[in-house]
């Protein structure tokens, strides 16, 4: 008993302890609750029931793009939209009123956007007009009062005026189809995007479509920041002594701007030079797969379609026969025309059909099963070896060669060379063309293949399709040798800081199993295109800087007998296919198809010369970027372009 006394003594000092720490914390909470519910008890009454903390978001900076060179192909600009929040509505039926009267606009138009509330959380903003003038901005900040008094003219409660960046192009049709645009984020989209990217888009975002806006969205977007606002009932912002240092800002973050492999002058000359025809060009640099030009016409007003009638003028573009959308250089598919002869020729030499020196006879046409095949040389080219067939696109030549090889061998040095597939130029929507072998034919239409065939197989006719970007790609190859190439539009990319977030590398080198030597002699040919007489793109030996081509003219429809037909899409369309300069490292391999355009000599051949010379003034010339060159240049085309007109060249 004693001994339990002892022990309890000894521990009752120390409640004591205990007892003064809870009446501390007691004291504490007491003093806290007396501080929030009776010293500003009455501020957080209002604030709990009249007031709220609102988040209004900042939009980050998209970010630039630039050409190869550093010079602008897409900027930002600010602009105001007029918005309503319905969270902060009191009276709708004085709002519609009001903004009718005050924006000019249709009442119908005002209630169409005010019904989307219904679809969407009610403290996000509905646009009801974008991109709005000064004087409108004006006369809504004029007449929105701090204090709502129903005695005001205008109800103008959950009214207001955003600031955004729109998408700005200081040349707003040269290289729409790579560039994309950029558009608000639909309810689709913004699901699919939520499963690949959880947390990253939200409703109202901009989104980039089509092109490289696309493809570099989330480099391009940046981050939005928010700034933390107190706002009453109606949604009017209100300072409260205390709060303000409570509240949470994060700064938005510019997204990182791009520089591209293209160059903007080149994209401007193609541009100029198709003028309303269609088709499409592309440039490639041999050395390293970087794509320096892309177009395709008829282009669109990138600066039409994200301003104020921009979805006018998308119902235009995007229903018109025209197919302004359609990005022919990659998802153009076409008969290549004699531009294949250097496909065949290439198998032909691979596969021993022919020795280099071994001469074909051409008396004009080659009868085979009964029919005539005629060359476009009406009187033939007589004795002819494999050079000059390239140069003089002797038809009868490479008929002979068909024979020799088959669809299947031939095939198998086209898809060698880049055609019949995929080349995984990063931009969407790419088409595959088609290049038939036997196989192929049996699958799709249950019949073997025949052999006369081959004969319009070997000149590029028949099945063969084509893209402009393969034909270049087939250049690219010749041009180089044989190095396989991997096609590339974006070269570096930087942060708002200037640092350096991607650089492009090139990949581990790989040639394609086409013997050098081979593609030498098929590479010389293409220079006797251009350098010799009798060549069918002789007339761009006309321009300073050496270059090697191939010419193609592909039939779009087969008349029979006497039948003629006089309209615009039973022309031929024209093709040509080139590379510079002709001695030594190609540095540039191109391909360009004009629709119905007609022979390639006199349509496709002067626009590779021009914008062939036009690089060459860039990057060797004195004065690299000197507008005198640019029209120095076209007068040259034009020049080539008007000599070329109406004369006889091949298919």
């Amino acid at each position: 008993m004693r001994l339990v006394q002892e022990y309890t003594q000894d521990i009752e000092h120390r409640f004591k302890y205990a007892y003064i720490a809870v009446l501390i914390l007691f004291f504490v909470v007491a003093a806290r609750l007396y501080y929030l519910q009776v010293i500003r008890g009455n501020f957080y009454h209002f604030f709990s029931t009249e007031n709220s903390i609102k988040a209004i978001r900042v939009p980050a900076v998209r970010g630039m793009i630039f050409d190869r060179r550093g010079q602008v192909l897409v900027d930002n600009r600010p602009s105001f939209n007029i918005v309503v929040i319905p969270q902060y509505v009191i009276d709708p039926e004085r709002m519609i009123v009001s903004m009718s009267q005050l924006l000019a606009m249709p009442r119908a138009d005002i209630e169409a956007v005010w019904e989307k509330r219904k679809l969407q959380p009610s403290y996000q903003p509905l646009v009801i007009d974008k991109d709005a003038s000064m004087d409108k901005v004006a006369l809504i900040r004029s007449h929105k009062n701090p204090w709502y008094d129903k005695d005001d003219p205008f109800d103008l409660r959950g009214v207001d005026v955003e600031v955004r960046y729109d998408r700005t192009y200081p040349e707003s049709n040269i290289a729409t189809h790579v560039l994309g645009y950029v558009r608000e984020i639909d309810p689709a989209r913004l699901d699919e995007e939520k499963e690949k990217n959880p947390g990253l888009y939200h409703i109202g975002d901009m989104i980039g479509i089509r092109g490289i806006e696309e493809e570099w969205d989330k480099e391009l977007r940046g981050q939005d920041g928010y700034e933390e606002h107190v706002v009453d009932a109606v949604g009017r912002e209100v300072d409260y002594e205390g709060i303000a240092s409570q509240l949470v800002q994060h700064s938005a973050e510019a997204g990182h701007s791009l520089r591209l492999t293209l160059d903007r002058d080149l994209q401007e000359m193609a541009r100029d030079m198709f003028g309303d025809r269609k088709g499409g060009a592309v440039a490639i640099d041999p050395r390293d797969g970087a794509i320096l030009a892309l177009y395709s016409s008829p282009s669109y007003d990138l600066n039409r379609l994200a301003g104020s009638d921009g979805a006018a003028y998308w119902n235009q573009i995007s229903s018109s026969p025209e197919k302004y959308l359609l990005n022919r250089a990659i998802q153009g598919g076409y008969p290549p025309g004699s531009t294949f002869k250097t496909v065949t020729a290439t198998a032909a030499l691979s596969e021993d059909a022919v020795k280099p020196d071994e001469h074909v006879s051409c008396g004009g046409a080659l009868v085979y099963g009964g029919r005539p095949y005629h060359c476009w040389a009406k009187g033939g080219h007589g004795p002819i070896d494999i050079h000059r067939a390239i140069v003089s696109s002797c038809d009868v030549f490479f008929y002979n060669m068909g024979l020799r090889l088959g669809v299947d061998r031939i095939a198998k040095y086209a898809n060698l060379l880049g055609l019949g597939h995929k080349t995984g130029i990063p931009l969407g929507g790419e088409r595959d063309g088609l290049i038939p072998t036997s196989e192929w034919k049996q699958k799709r239409f249950g019949v073997p293949w025949q052999k006369g065939e081959d004969l319009s197989i070997s000149v590029g006719q028949g099945y063969d399709v084509v893209t402009p970007v393969q034909n270049a790609l087939l250049a690219a190859h010749i041009a180089n040798g044989g190095k396989e190439l991997k096609l590339h539009l974006v070269e570096e990319a930087y942060d708002v800081n200037a640092n350096q977030t991607y650089k492009w590398t090139a990949p581990e080198e790989k040639r394609i199993a086409i013997d050098p030597k081979v593609l030498e002699i098929v590479k010389s040919g293409m220079v006797g295109v251009v350098s010799e007489p009798g060549g069918t793109g002789h007339r761009l030996s006309a321009y300073k800087v050496s270059m090697g081509g191939k010419t193609g003219t592909a039939q779009v429809i087969q008349l029979d007998g006497n039948a003629v037909c006089r309209s615009e899409v039973c022309k031929d369309h024209a093709w040509f296919i080139g590379f510079s300069p002709a001695e030594g490292e190609a540095e540039i391999a191109m391909a360009v198809v004009v629709e119905h355009g007609g022979f390639g000599a006199a349509a496709a051949a002067p626009i590779v010369g021009a914008m062939m010379q036009r690089y060459h003034d860039i990057v060797h010339g004195t004065d690299a970027g000197d507008a005198s060159k640019e029209r120095s240049a076209l007068d040259l085309w034009k020049s080539v372009a008007g000599e070329s007109a109406g004369e006889e060249s091949d298919r």
